[in-house]
């Protein structure tokens, strides 16, 4: 019994120990992962790096949001092995919408290497960010609080 449940354990060590990394440096220099909520979402990371303003009124603010896996998936289109996901996230801060337009799936598993596939995302346009606890923490650290400037 216990050999058929280690994998599962070293993949959530795996998991944990990447979740207690403060930052993660990717391969360039113009991406920086942070841990999102290491706590409570150990695996996904936003880029700090790629907050960017869209406009301030409305207070549009763009980031990307990445999962990486501590056991590679395979694409169910293409069947390529892929480790990590990103995702370029538009938040309406004003509205407290957000807009997802593609995920990208990458051979590395800190969303670097060879980009395996590239998906349109129907339906998630101006979607409520209260229903989705990544983006309700998203807004959380990328919108500026009313009153204040756009964090970057």
């Amino acid at each position: 019994m216990i050999a058929r449940h280690a994998p599962l354990t070293i993949a959530l060590a795996l998991l944990g120990a990447a979740a207690c990394v403060p930052s993660v440096q990717a391969a360039s220099p113009d991406v920086l992962w942070t841990p999102l909520d290491p706590k409570s979402m150990p695996g996904v990371f936003y880029d700090s790096a790629s907050i960017a303003r869209v406009t301030e009124k409305p207070m549009v603010m763009t980031v990307t949001v990445a999962w990486f896996y501590a056991q590679h998936r395979v694409s169910e289109t293409t069947g390529q092995i892929y480790g990590s996901v990103a995702q370029p996230i538009t938040l309406n801060c004003s509205a407290d919408t957000y807009t997802v337009t593609e995920t990208r799936h990458y051979a590395g598993n800190d969303a670097t290497g060879a980009l395996v596939e590239s998906i349109p995302v129907a339906g998630i346009h101006n979607a409520p960010v209260a229903r989705d606890p990544v983006q309700r923490k998203l807004r959380a650290v990328v919108c500026p609080a009313p009153g204040k400037n756009a964090r970057k």
